[in-house]
């Protein structure tokens, strides 16, 4: 038997996340070497800065083979988006209601397969959307599945420090995504980014498969005394949850569930901005070369992987030390995901050419947006474990609007050139969106288990460890 497989399973889903976002990132970067580059003569899209020689920015276009728009480039990134937001409600329904484990093996799997197919793909402008949209399709099922598993997976009073670990993943996978499609676009072209993207996410496919189940209760490998830990920790989800009937009325007329319904939808759109359309603002805007871009635009996220998880790990220890309950713990999160990128963005809107300070602030912004992963993104299972899937299927519908509008909205407004009052118009956009966020989550928000995730709405007593 093997000790702390909670953890070893919180590795691999950590793992999965660096997967899904790693594949969902690379195209931001790819993209840079797929389209030809302008005419220099063309001074728009050359920016508005001149840095001088020292900037290193002669070498910032590189001449790829399609000639694509910029809307048109916009659309091969956020149409995975489409695919994404479409998706969410179904796979989140599948995730609750079959068994957990195949439905992430599935996910990664057809992630890679997609992902090795890209270059096949990009002759057809039409074919290669086609190609993004069913990615973004099967990947919508990776945060219902990973809210599913923490109810399964994850002790009560351990619950805010192992969801820092495990969405640690999707800034790591960010990091080695944006970091290795520089170096490999640089070096062997942006064919092999996708060649080898696609590759090493099935050696994670075959060690899932063999030695890993959906729940603890029908795990192999794993003490009687870590099993029975798991299985009566405060609010575990058992295998005979995705029998038990779903309360529609109850969830839609809960007001900490329409709450979060809201916090999703707009407290998203600083993340996916930046998510999306950094490493091109670094490239059309600050002039930044591609190798210099990827090391830049990388570095937050690496720096989000580990203060994520400290965040996680205070929260825990203050609500234990009864400095705040479970709800206080995530109305911080959420307000450190959404206040501080305000005033950042803010600042960059308006200070134009000025390219340390943007860079500064833009990494800040990376780092504290972050937050959202122990925020309003694991709400759902602090709502109600036993419809996890469901909630997050739900909630990160409206949630997924912002990357699908945002990449397609930059590219329409930059598509006469690239100047600084163009982009001042989607800042703004990102910092009316966070503000409302984080007033409905204070005001309305809850992380308390409403009483119908239980069947018949009767809760069992809880605990003292619990936190009203």
């Amino acid at each position: 038997m093997i000790k702390n497989v909670r953890f070893l399973f919180a590795i691999m889903l950590c793992i999965a996340n660096m997967i899904i976002y790693g594949l969902k990132v690379n195209v931001s970067t790819a993209i840079i070497g797929m389209v030809k580059a302008k005419p220099k003569t063309d001074v728009p899209d050359v920016g508005e800065c001149d840095f001088g020689s020292s900037a290193n920015t002669t070498v910032a276009d590189i001449d790829g083979p399609y000639d694509w728009s910029s809307t048109q480039q916009g659309l091969v990134v956020s149409i995975y988006f489409a695919g994404y937001l479409i998706g969410m409600f179904p796979s989140g329904y599948f995730a609750d209601r079959f068994n957990t484990k195949w439905v992430l093996l599935i996910c990664v799997f057809c992630n890679s397969l997609f992902t090795l197919l890209v270059p096949v793909a990009a002759g057809s402008l039409y074919v290669l959307y086609a190609l993004r949209f069913l990615t973004g399709l099967v990947s919508a099922a990776n945060l219902p599945i990973v809210n599913v598993l923490v109810g399964k997976w994850v002790v009560y009073e351990e619950k805010s420090m192992w969801v820092g670990i495990i969405y640690a993943g999707t800034s790591l996978g960010t990091v080695i995504s944006i970091l290795t499609s520089g170096w490999i676009l640089n070096y062997l072209g942006w064919e092999m980014i996708f060649y080898i993207h696609g590759v090493l996410p099935l050696i994670w496919c075959v060690v899932f498969a063999i030695f890993f189940a959906d729940n603890p209760e029908t795990q192999k490998y794993i003490t009687e005394e870590e099993r029975q830990l798991l299985i009566n920790t405060y609010g575990h989800r058992g295998p005979v949850s995705t029998k038990v009937k779903i309360p529609w009325k109850s969830i839609f007329t809960s007001t900490p569930f329409l709450a979060l319904i809201v916090t999703n939808c707009l407290g998203n759109f600083c993340w996916y901005f930046l998510l999306t359309q950094m490493p091109l603002y670094m490239n059309k805007m600050l002039r930044f070369d591609i190798k210099t871009n990827s090391t830049i635009t990388c570095t937050p996220y690496l720096i989000n992987a580990f203060t994520n998880s400290a965040l996680g790990k205070g929260l825990d220890y203050g609500r234990r030390r009864g400095w705040w309950s479970q709800t206080g713990a995530r109305k911080v999160a959420v307000g450190i995901s959404c206040l501080p990128v305000v005033v950042f963005l803010l600042i960059i809107a308006y200070i134009g050419c000025n390219r340390e300070v943007t860079v500064f602030l833009l990494c800040l912004s990376i780092i504290t947006s972050g937050a959202i992963f122990v925020g309003h993104l694991c709400n759902q299972n602090d709502l109600a474990p036993n419809y996890a899937g469901i909630l997050m299927g739900i909630t990160n519908t409206p949630g997924t609007i912002s990357a699908f509008v945002l990449p397609a909205l930059v590219g329409a407004l930059v598509e006469s050139g690239h100047t600084f009052m163009q982009w001042r118009y989607v800042f703004w956009i990102n910092i009316v969106a966070q503000l409302l966020a984080f007033g409905v989550f204070t005001i309305f928000g809850s992380a308390k288990i409403q009483n119908w995730n239980y069947p018949g709405g009767v809760p069992p007593a809880p605990p003292s460890a619990e936190s009203k």
